[in-house]
C-alpha cells in the first residue's frame, strides 16, 4: 500500500502525508486546527505543519481564524484542493478491488480481521482512535450476524460484517464498559 501510496502522489506532486491530509479535510466537510489533523493522521505537529504549509503554497489549502476561538487557525480546502483530495480518495481502490473478487463469507472474515486489527493498534496507542461503529453508543452487535444484522440504532440501519464503518459522520463514543460487552459480542 505504500508503494501505491507513493506512486500515486508522485504523479499528483504531492506526498502521500499530503494526500492523506487533503482526504481528511474532503471527509470532515469543514475545517479543522492543526492539532486536530495532527491527532488523525497521528503526526508529529511539526510535520502537520510543514505539510499543510507545503499544500497552502500549492494553493490546495488555506489558513483561516477558526470560528470558535479567534486565536486558532484552522484549515480548510480550497477548490482546487477539493479537486485534488477527491483524486486522493481514490488510490485505494486497487486494494478493494481486489478485495472485491473474494467471495462473500471470505470478504466479511477479512473485514472482521481488519477491524479486528485495528482495534488492537488503538489499543496499543500505535493508532489514533478511529470513529467506528464498534466504539459508537448506538451500535448493537448481533451475536450471529449471518442470521440477526448487527443494528445501527440511530439510523435505524441493518448492518452486515461488511457494512460496519471504520469512519462514521454520527459516531459517539460509547463509554468503556459498552465497548468492552461490544467487543467481546463481535470478537466471538
Amino acid at each position: 500500500m505504500r508503494s501505491q501510496a507513493w506512486e500515486w502522489a508522485e504523479g499528483a506532486g504531492l506526498t502521500p502525508t499530503q494526500g492523506e491530509i487533503l482526504v481528511l479535510l474532503m471527509q470532515r466537510k469543514g475545517p479543522m486546527r492543526l492539532g486536530e489533523i495532527a491527532r488523525e493522521t497521528a503526526l508529529t505537529a511539526a510535520t502537520t505543519s510543514d505539510a499543510v504549509s507545503t499544500l497552502e503554497g500549492k494553493g490546495l489549502v488555506e489558513k483561516r481564524r477558526a470560528l470558535d476561538d479567534g486565536r486558532a487557525l484552522a484549515v480548510r480546502l480550497t477548490a482546487r484542493g477539493r479537486t485534488a483530495a477527491k483524486r486522493a480518495a481514490t488510490w485505494p481502490d486497487f486494494l478493494a478491488k481486489a478485495v472485491g473478487t473474494l467471495p462473500n463469507d471470505e470478504q466479511s472474515a477479512f473485514y472482521r480481521t481488519l477491524l479486528k486489527t485495528i482495534r488492537q493498534l488503538e489499543t496499543q496507542e500505535q493508532i489514533p482512535p478511529h470513529r467506528m461503529c464498534l466504539t459508537c453508543t448506538h451500535f448493537q452487535p448481533s451475536k450471529n450476524p449471518k442470521k440477526t444484522p448487527h443494528h445501527c440504532a440511530l439510523l435505524e440501519l441493518k448492518m452486515a460484517d461488511t457494512d460496519v464503518r471504520l469512519d462514521c459522520s454520527v459516531h459517539e463514543t460509547a463509554d468503556i464498559a459498552t465497548q468492552k460487552k461490544v467487543w467481546k459480542v463481535f470478537a466471538q
